[in-house]
C-alpha cells in the first residue's frame, strides 16, 4: 500500500530575531492588521458600553508608555519607518502595548544592545572565516605531505576481500583441490608472489595455499625466470626495474584478477646485488619498488618487501622450504629434521638443527637461530658464506693460481700474461679478466688432485677460530659427523652440475656419496674419450662435457665444499634434489611461508 509522503515544516518561530529585525515587525504587523480587520466582523450597531473619561490628558499608564516610546532607539525608529507601521493612539487603553512588552522592545533596541549584538556578529564571522582558512591549510598539508598508508603485509598476510564462510561465496573461478569452506578466519585461496633476483637471474614463484585447515597448504606454483639478473643493470636503475615486467604479467595472468588486491608480492635480491655495493643497490631496488607500487596492483609487503636479503635469511628460509616439502615440520608430533646446503652463484649457505651436546647444541652468535612453527621449537646453526658461490669461488680459484704461479715442470713455453691453470684439462686455454687486464689460463693437468690442492687453498682452513670446531675461512660450525645424523640435502648448482653425469637423472632426489663423487670427477677431468665412453648412454652428460673446461673446476670446488669445507665424510650419503613433491627447492617458499604464517619466526 502506497503511502503519501508528509512533510513537516517547523512552525514559525516568534521569538526575536536580531539579525533581521524586519521580521520580527512584518509578523507583528501580520498580526496587528489581522486585529484590525478582525474589527470589520463586528456589527455596524456594535457600541462599547464601557467608554473611558474623556479627558484632554493622557492617563498615567498612557503616559508613560508614550514616554517609553519616545525614548525608544534610532534603530527602532528606523524599524517602524521601514515597516510602514502605524500605530494609532485612540486613548483606547485595551489598544495599548503593556508595560512589560514596552519595556522589553526599549531594552531589546536600546542602540548599546543593538551595538552590542552587531559585535558578537562580527567576531563570529571572523572566527568562522579564518576556522575555515585554516581548516582548509591543514587538509591541503596532511593530503601532501604525509606518506600514503600501506597493508602491514610483514609475516601475516590479511584476509582475502571475500570469505567463504557463512553466506559469502567466491567467484566460480577460485577453488580449492581439498575443500570447498575455508577454516574460520581464514580465507580459501591465498596467493603470494615471490621474486628471487638472483646473481645469474631473476624467477618468480607465484605460490597458491587453501587455508582448509588453520595452517596453509601448498596447492601449486608456478615458475619461470630469465636472465640477466638486477645486478648486470648495475648503471641503469630503471632498466633493472623493468627488466622484471615480463615476470609480473605472468603474475597478472596466474592470479585472479579478484584476489589481485590481497596477493602480496616481495622482491629479494640475494650475493649478486649485495656485491654491487649499498649506492647502486638501493638505487636499483628503489627504482624496483618504484615501479610495483605505480604499474601492479599487488601490494607490497610491509617489511622486508623489496630488500637485499641477508645471507642467513636466504639459507633459514631454505631449510623451512625443504622441511616443508618433505614434510618433517608440518605435524604436530616433533620428528627429525634434514640440514640443507644451498650452492648459489655468489654465495652458499648451510642449515641444520644439531643434537643436543652436553646440554648444548649451537653456541650463542649470529649462527644461532631460534625458530617456532607449528607449536614445535627448534634451536637451528645457519650461515652464509659470501664470495663462495660456485662463480665466484671459480674467480677464487682463477686469481689465486695468477697469484701464486704453480711450477712450469712442463718446460711450456709462456708469453707475459699466460698462466699454467691445474684445474684446467691439458692445452685447454681460455681470457680471464683480473685486475682490469685480459690474462690467459692454460690447462696443464689431467689429475683431478692437482686442482683439489689449489680448492683447499681458498678455504683458508688455518684461519683461526674464535668457536671450535669450525668448518673453514674462521667460521664455527657444530660438527655434521659428532652432532648431526639425519638426512642431508643439497640443491641448486650442487644439482645441476653432478646430476647430468649420473644415469636416471631425471629421478628427483639422487643419493651419492662423496666417494662417488670424487671418482667422477676425477674422470672428467682426464677429458679423454675412454673416460667419457661410460658417459655415452646418457644424453646430458654430452652436452655437459662440451663445458669440460669449467666442468673439471666446478666438480672439484663442489667436492672440495662439501667435504674439506663442511667436513662431510666420505661414506655420507647426499641427496641432490631440484624439486620436492614437484616443488622448487630454495629458500623462496620458506620466505611465502614466513608471510602467511605468523607462528614461526627468527631470531626470537
Amino acid at each position: 500500500m502506497a503511502t503519501d509522503h508528509i512533510s513537516f515544516a517547523p512552525e514559525p518561530s516568534t521569538h526575536t530575531n536580531i539579525n533581521n529585525p524586519s521580521k520580527l515587525v512584518k509578523r507583528n504587523s501580520f498580526k496587528l492588521s489581522k486585529r484590525i480587520s478582525s474589527s470589520s466582523l463586528l456589527p455596524s450597531n456594535y457600541t462599547n458600553k464601557k467608554k473611558p473619561p474623556t479627558s484632554s490628558a493622557p492617563s498615567a499608564s498612557t503616559s508613560a508608555g508614550t514616554r517609553a516610546r519616545r525614548s525608544s532607539s534610532a534603530a527602532s525608529n528606523h524599524l517602524r519607518n521601514n515597516s510602514n507601521l502605524r500605530l494609532i493612539n485612540n486613548n483606547n487603553n485595551n489598544n495599548r502595548p503593556s508595560k512589560a512588552g514596552t519595556l522589553y522592545r526599549f531594552v531589546l533596541y536600546h542602540p548599546v544592545v543593538m551595538s552590542l549584538k552587531d559585535n558578537i556578529m562580527a567576531r563570529k564571522g571572523y572566527w568562522l572565516r579564518n576556522g575555515a582558512i585554516l581548516f582548509f591549510g591543514l587538509t591541503l598539508f596532511f593530503f601532501f605531505m604525509l606518506p600514503k598508508s600501506k597493508p602491514n603485509l610483514h609475516e601475516k598476510i590479511p584476509a582475502a576481500p571475500l570469505e567463504q564462510t557463512g553466506s559469502a561465496t567466491w567467484p566460480e573461478n577460485i577453488t580449492s583441490e581439498h575443500c570447498d569452506i575455508a577454516h574460520p578466519g581464514r580465507p580459501l585461496i591465498q596467493y603470494v608472489l615471490m621474486i628471487d633476483a638472483g646473481s645469474s637471474g631473476s624467477r618468480i614463484h607465484a605460490y597458491k595455499f587453501n587455508y582448509c585447515k588453520a595452517t596453509p597448504e601448498l596447492e601449486s606454483e608456478v615458475f619461470e625466470m630469465l636472465k640477466p639478473g638486477l645486478s648486470s643493470y648495475d648503471d641503469n636503475a630503471q632498466a633493472a626495474a623493468e627488466s622484471l615486467d615480463p615476470l609480473l604479467k605472468i603474475a597478472l595472468k596466474t592470479v585472479p584478477e579478484f584476489l589481485h588486491k590481497s596477493t602480496p608480492v616481495a622482491v629479494k635480491a640475494t650475493a649478486g646485488l649485495r656485491m654491487l655495493g649499498d649506492v647502486k643497490s638501493n638505487r636499483i631496488l628503489d627504482a624496483v619498488r618504484h615501479r610495483l607500487e605505480t604499474v601492479y596492483p599487488f601490494p607490497i609487503i610491509k617489511e622486508q618487501g623489496v630488500v637485499v636479503m641477508d645471507g642467513g635469511d636466504e639459507g633459514v628460509y631454505a631449510w623451512v622450504t625443504v622441511n616443508y616439502l618433505l614434510r618433517r615440520i608440518s605435524s604436530l608430533e616433533k620428528t627429525p629434521t634434514v640440514a640443507i646446503m644451498d650452492l648459489g652463484g655468489a654465495s652458499t649457505q648451510i642449515v641444520f638443527e644439531p643434537l643436543t651436546v652436553n646440554g648444548h647444541n649451537v653456541a650463542q652468535g649470529d649462527h644461532r637461530v631460534p625458530m617456532g612453527f607449528n607449536g614445535n621449537n627448534y634451536v637451528l646453526f645457519q650461515h652464509s658464506y659470501l664470495g663462495y658461490g660456485l662463480n665466484e669461488a671459480n674467480k677464487q680459484i682463477n686469481n689465486y693460481v695468477i697469484d701464486h704461479p704453480i711450477p712450469n715442470t712442463e718446460d711450456i713455453q709462456l708469453s707475459p700474461g699466460e698462466y699454467l691453470h691445474p684445474c684446467m684439462p691439458v692445452d685447454t686455454r681460455t681470457t680471464y679478466i683480473h685486475n682490469d687486464k685480459d690474462v690467459i689460463l692454460i690447462g696443464v693437468s689431467d689429475n683431478a688432485n692437482e686442482c683439489r690442492r689449489v680448492v683447499e687453498a681458498i678455504f683458508y682452513k688455518e684461519k683461526a677460530c674464535s668457536q671450535s670446531p669450525c668448518s673453514f675461512n674462521g667460521v664455527y660450525q657444530p660438527s655434521l659427523t659428532t652432532s648431526f645424523d639425519s638426512d642431508i640435502y643439497a640443491f641448486s648448482y650442487i644439482f645441476d652440475r653432478i646430476t647430468p653425469f649420473r644415469s636416471g637423472s631425471d629421478v628427483a632426489i639422487q643419493e651419492i656419496t662423496l666417494q662417488e663423487l670424487e671418482e667422477l670427477t676425477d674422470r672428467v677431468c682426464v677429458a679423454d674419450e675412454d673416460s667419457f665412453k661410460e658417459f655415452d648412454t646418457i644424453a646430458e652428460a654430452k652436452s655437459e662435457l662440451g663445458k669440460v673446461a669449467e666442468m673439471c673446476m666446478d666438480l672439484n670446488y663442489i667436492y672440495g665444499l662439501l667435504h674439506y669445507g663442511y667436513g662431510i665424510p666420505k661414506d655420507r650419503n647426499i641427496n641432490l634434489t631440484k624439486k620436492i613433491r614437484d616443488y622448487e627447492t630454495g629458500w623462496c617458499l620458506g620466505a611465502s611461508i614466513a608471510v602467511l604464517e605468523d607462528r614461526w619466526y627468527l631470531g626470537a
